[in-house]
This record gives structure tokens, C-alpha cells and sequence, in this order.
């Protein structure tokens, strides 16, 4: 593959167009389209409902509301069928059968403000000086909402040193790329003291985080979670609220950073695990988990989203099992197991049986209590050597009153880090990929994670090396997002790489391989190492997943690609030494990033930009759409020129990729 040699990012570049026909509910009758204003008026009799899986706080009932449908419309999702959301009388309705990507049932407006700032982090027993946090609690507030509504999000930044912006970690931003929240690619950073708003359709449903973008921000605090309520493909009694787990470090993941830039490098070591912001480590054993209290013989659903910087986490409750309903946002067909793999960036809905297990080799708890886990998956953990955290986080309790330490035990898991299993992962809403022949495709543009020389970085001098996917790591201009260069001129600069994609039909096919062994003829050397992939802008389907990445040319052994309904999600692990084939469709103009979500190495530069549709993004762009990103860049470029706000005024200011 030709590359310039001063590029500052990586570019894959698709034109095609691709429009989704409407398709016919599953379940019988058509689906109905948005609907407009009726006569001009709003009615006053229309749906409006405690959502079914909203907090479980008994006081604080969060009401979705649907004034444009009407009084036709009612809510239909009950304890017995979840699967339905809202009907009509005439047999239309908006169930987990809808094509949620291009149908939704219009909301109303859910409007929030959070201010970043600094401020002391006591999660563990130990104080963490440097954190950063949304409206002073970490994790940062529940965004919540329902199917349909149209969220605005205010951001002001009190920094002293910093800028920051925020991602919405999974929502498609269909159509709104500007408000993506990746400084470098859809704005420029927020300067301190500055306000952005973020204002994006609900068009998805289930839980997700929120982060800062901003380099190493969210791993300092700047994390929180958002669920949009909406069906469900098992059924349950009751929601309880998303439980955010972590791994966690008492030093600032900058100061972390720096162990990698200077002098010989090593690896930054994480301290402890945190559920929801609370963990153990100052040996006050057993200081307080996080508790979940249920009721003996109910359903629950639980939201699980793992926001470590560098942990892929086994989740289980003892004696007890989960039916796995959701990977990401996308609704799947249910399945039962006793724990799951959650990789960094992933999420995960299931319903939990408060029905204890009791057998010999595991008898039901004598207290009613039971041990919460969090395993850190082997070859996918950075804890310091010999002082790897408790797995027991949290406890599940039957008695809430009881303070009592559970005595139950799990069972033998197999600790590979390696993705849920592929079969299991079935989308309720099918797709059907056009098929494609691997040994066709130009193996020139293959993605092949490595590490790199590099010698046009602050620290170039140093022993460090830059993961890349290709022949260079990413690294962003913070002044100049890729959103601001659509209008100068028709073709990229030679600085950046363009990539075109392979693009059959409107779909987007990517070949990844992560080699653990080096080899003759490539400067880059391997490690055997799983990497959580994450994609913004999309879904993307698993046509493959391996562990052994020579097999992708391997024509006696070929890799068998599933085009019928394969697993999709937005974030997938590539395994150590393995491969990963995806495919989406180029439905969604923009600048897309596609990242390692492990935090070290996303700021070692192992992410590209995928240019979809660039004249279509053109022309989407408008003077009205940009005027809040031009105004920002201007405020964060008089911000970043006075040298007296950085840090240190005489020495390097970015020193990783910026994201």
C-alpha cells in the first residue's frame, strides 16, 4: 500500500449510497411510519407511561411520552410480553420487531447540563487527586430517555488545563456527525470556561456510556451512563439501575501515560475494580460493596457496561443465571448462562432469575446474600504484578437489611478472552449481507495491528513504539477536526491517507488481523494481545472471528464468512493472534473513528477514520450546522495560543494521539 510520509491520520473512503427499504413487521401487520402533527395540533389524550424499565427508584418514575401519536396510540409492554412497545387500534405498533433504523416512534424533548471539573475520587479507600468528573459525582449522572426522544446534552468545561468533549459511545448519530463528540474528527475541543451543546434523535434503544474524548479523560472519571427505554427481547417484573464497571487507578491516567514516553517504557498498572464507583482496596475488608437488593422469585434486568481503560471482565452472580438479551444496542435472541465476557466498551441487557441455584456442589446461601464477580479476563488486565484486585465487587441480597458477608463460591470459568460465543449472539432483526469472496478481496488494504517506529512524535526520541492498524498511528490536530476541511478543497492533502473501500451494493467490508509473531519484509513488530475494536457512526456485522490470523490466506483451511444473520454489535474483540471480518452499511455519511477501546492504546494511535460518503457529508454540513463547531474552534484556538493555560507552558502540550 502507497502512504505519504507525513500523514496525521488514517482515512477509509466510501461514496456509495445505500438507502433501507421500510421492511414488514415479523409479527404480522405493517409498522408505522413517524407520524406527523394531526391538524396542526398536538392531542392531549396520548401515550404517556412510567417506562417499564425505567429507574428503580420507587420515587422517581421516569414518563415516556409520545404527544405526536396520538390518542390511538397506548403503551403495550407489560411484565408478560416485553417485546412490545406502543400500538395502535388498527394493529400497527413499534415493538423489538421494528427496523429501528429507519422507524421510530417521535418522543419529546429530553434536555440535560453537565459541567466537567475536577475533583478528589475516593472509590477504593484510596484518594485519587486528579480525577475529573460530570456535575462532581462519578460516575456522572444517568442520561436517560425513551425510544424516539430527541436528547440536547449542554457541556461546560471548568478545566484548568484541559479541553474536553463527550461521546455518546454507540449512538449511530444518523445523520448528525457533528455531534459525535471526538475532538480532532467532529469539533474541536472544548476550551475551559466554553459551553457545547450536543443535540442527537434517540433512534436505538438500551444502555450505553457517555465519555470524555479528550486523550486519557474518561480513565481520570469523565464517564457515565445513558439507557433509552424501550422494548425487550426476553420479558421481566422489574429494572434495576446500569451497574458501570471498572478498573481503576489512584494516579492520573496522564501520569500513567508518561511510564510509556519516557525512559525505557513500561506498561501503566491499574490499581483496583470499581462497580459503580465504589471498590475496596485499603484492606478495610469488607468495606462496603455495591448491593442489589431483590425480591425471591422475580425477574430483573440487569444493564451491564464495562468503562475500563485496559480490563476485559467476567460478570456472574453466584448461584445464579442470566438470560443475555441485548449485545450493545442490538436485541438479540435470548439465551441462558451464568456468566458473560464484557469486553471494554461493550454492553450487556439480561435478566436475572431471583431464583438461587441450590445443589450440593452449590448450595443456596444460609444469609440470603450472594457474591457479585468481576473477573479479569486472562492476557486482558493491566494490574499491578501480584496484587490483582478481589473478583467479589458487589452483593446480590435477598434480605435488604442484612449487612452479612456472603459464603457462596462460583463455579470453574474458563477465563479466555475471547467474546461471547459467536452462535449465541443471534439479532432479533436479521440482516442478510451481500456475500463476498475473501481470497478476491486486495489484501493490500487488510488493517494488521502492530507496533511502530515513529519518528515525528514529541517523543520521538525515546524508546517508545505507536500502535498502528496501518503503516501509522494516528494522531490528530486538535485545531483542525476533519469536519472543518470538507469545504477547502475537493481532494484530501497529502498528509492524510485515502483509503478506498471495497464497497459492494452499499456495504463496507473490513479485514483486521492481529499477528502475534514478527515476520521478514514489515517494520512492525506483534504482541499477542485482544484488543476491544470499537466503530462510531455504526453496527457492524460479524461475518468472522478467529484466533488464528494466517488463516484469512490460508486456501487449504479458508475462513467460512456468515452472511445470514451474523452477530453485530459496535464494539468486538479481536483475539490475540486472531482476525475479525466485519461488514456495515454506508447508510451514514461522516468521518467515523474506528479505535482500540483500550485507553493506552487508542492514545498510542491504534485507531483510523473511516470517510464515508464525503460529498454526501458535504453537502449535509451546512453554514447553520457548523456555525457551534466554527464557534468553538475559534474559542479553543485563542484558549490553546496563550501558552500560560498549558500546563507547561515550555514543553509539549499533546503528547498522544488526542484520543
Amino acid at each position: 500500500m502507497g502512504f505519504y510520509n507525513a500523514c496525521k491520520t488514517f482515512i477509509v473512503y466510501t461514496v456509495t449510497f445505500f438507502s433501507l427499504p421500510f421492511h414488514e413487521h415479523i409479527g404480522g401487520g405493517s409498522e408505522q411510519p413517524v407520524l406527523s402533527f394531526e391538524n396542526g395540533q398536538i392531542s392531549q389524550n396520548y401515550p404517556k407511561f412510567p417506562a417499564p424499565n425505567g429507574p428503580d427508584s420507587p420515587d422517581e418514575d421516569f414518563v415516556c411520552k409520545y404527544p405526536e401519536l396520538g390518542n390511538d396510540w397506548k403503551s403495550c409492554s407489560t411484565r408478560e410480553n416485553r417485546h412490545c412497545w406502543l400500538k395502535s387500534s388498527d394493529g400497527h405498533n413499534f415493538s423489538i420487531h421494528t427496523d429501528y433504523e429507519t422507524m421510530y416512534p417521535p418522543g419529546v424533548l429530553r434536555e440535560y447540563w453537565l459541567v466537567v471539573d475536577n475533583k478528589t475520587i475516593n472509590g477504593d479507600g484510596i484518594d485519587n487527586p486528579y480525577g475529573k468528573v460530570f456535575n462532581q459525582t462519578y460516575p456522572g449522572p444517568w442520561i436517560k430517555a425513551c425510544w424516539g426522544d430527541l436528547i440536547r446534552v449542554h457541556i461546560t468545561n471548568k478545566l484548568r488545563y484541559n479541553g474536553t468533549t463527550v461521546h455518546w459511545h454507540g449512538i449511530r448519530q444518523n445523520g448528525t456527525m457533528e455531534m459525535d463528540g471526538v475532538n480532532g474528527v467532529t469539533q474541536c475541543p472544548i476550551a475551559p470556561n466554553d459551553t457545547f451543546t450536543y443535540e442527537f434523535r434517540a433512534l436505538q434503544y438500551g444502555s450505553s456510556w457517555y465519555h470524555s474524548h479528550y486523550s486519557l479523560q474518561y480513565a481520570d472519571g469523565l464517564a457515565g451512563p445513558i439507557t433509552i427505554f424501550g422494548p425487550s427481547s426476553a420479558h421481566y417484573d422489574e429494572a434495576k439501575d446500569p451497574i458501570l464497571i471498572t478498573d481503576w487507578n489512584h494516579r492520573s491516567a496522564f501520569q500513567e501515560w508518561e511510564k510509556e514516553l519516557t525512559g525505557v517504557p513500561t506498561r501503566p498498572e491499574m490499581n483496583s475494580i470499581l462497580m459503580n464507583g465504589i471498590g475496596n482496596f485499603a484492606g478495610s475488608f469488607p468495606r462496603e460493596r455495591y448491593n442489589i437488593t431483590v425480591t425471591k422469585g422475580k425477574k430483573y434486568l440487569l444493564r451491564i457496561i464495562n468503562t475500563s481503560v485496559d480490563t476485559t471482565f467476567l460478570f456472574g452472580i453466584d448461584n445464579h443465571y442470566f438470560e443475555v438479551m441485548s449485545s450493545d444496542f442490538v436485541p438479540i435472541q435470548p439465551y441462558t448462562v451464568d456468566h458473560i465476557l464484557v469486553g471494554i466498551g461493550q454492553r450487556y441487557h439480561v435478566v436475572l432469575h431471583a431464583k438461587p441455584r441450590n445443589d450440593t456442589k452449590f448450595p443456596a446461601s444460609e444469609n440470603g446474600n450472594y457474591w457479585i464477580r468481576t473477573v479479569a479476563a486472562d492476557g486482558c488486565k493491566g494490574f499491578e504484578d501480584g496484587n490483582e484486585p478481589d473478583e467479589r465487587q458487589g452483593i446480590l441480597r435477598y434480605e435488604p437489611v442484612s449487612t452479612e458477608v456472603p459464603q457462596t463460591w462460583r463455579d470453574n470459568w474458563t477465563k479466555d478472552c475471547t467474546d461471547e460465543k459467536y452462535e449465541n449472539l443471534q439479532p432479533v432483526l436479521p440482516w442478510s449481507i451481500p456475500p463476498v469472496k475473501l481470497d478476491e478481496r486486495d489484501r493490500s488494504k487488510d488493517l494488521e495491528l502492530g507496533i511502530e517506529k515513529v519518528k515525528d512524535r514529541p517523543h520521538a526520541g525515546d524508546k517508545f513504539s505507536w500502535w498502528a492498524f496501518g503503516e501509522r498511528p494516528l494522531w490528530l490536530d486538535f485545531s483542525k477536526p476533519t469536519i472543518t476541511l470538507l469545504e477547502e478543497t475537493k481532494e484530501w492533502p497529502d498528509d492524510y491517507v485515502i483509503v478506498p473501500a471495497e464497497n459492494r451494493d452499499g456495504w463496507v467490508y473490513l479485514v483486521i488481523t492481529a499477528p502475534s509473531l514478527d515476520r521478514i519484509g514489515t517494520n512492525k513488530t506483534f504482541k499477542s494481545l485482544a484488543h476491544p475494536l470499537h466503530l462510531h457512526g455504526h453496527d457492524f456485522a460479524l461475518l468472522a472471528q478467529g484466533t488464528n490470523s494466517s488463516q484469512i490466506n490460508d486456501l487449504n483451511n479458508p475462513v467460512t464468512l456468515k452472511f445470514d444473520n451474523p452477530p453485530r454489535r459496535d464494539v468486538a474483540l479481536i483475539p490475540a493472534g486472531g482476525y475479525l471480518i466485519v461488514a456495515f452499511k454506508a447508510d451514514n455519511p461522516g468521518s467515523w473513528l474506528f479505535h482500540c477501546h483500550i485507553a493506552w492504546h487508542a492514545s498510542s494511535g491504534l485507531a483510523l477514520q473511516i470517510m464515508e460518503r464525503e460529498e454526501d457529508l458535504r453537502k449535509m454540513m451546512t453554514p447553520e450546522k457548523l456555525k457551534q463547531v466554527d464557534d468553538g474552534c475559534k474559542k479553543w484556538k485563542d484558549w490553546y495560543g496563550d501558552r500560560k493555560n498549558h500546563w507547561n507552558p515550555f514543553g509539549v502540550f499533546q503528547d498522544d494521539s488526542g484520543v
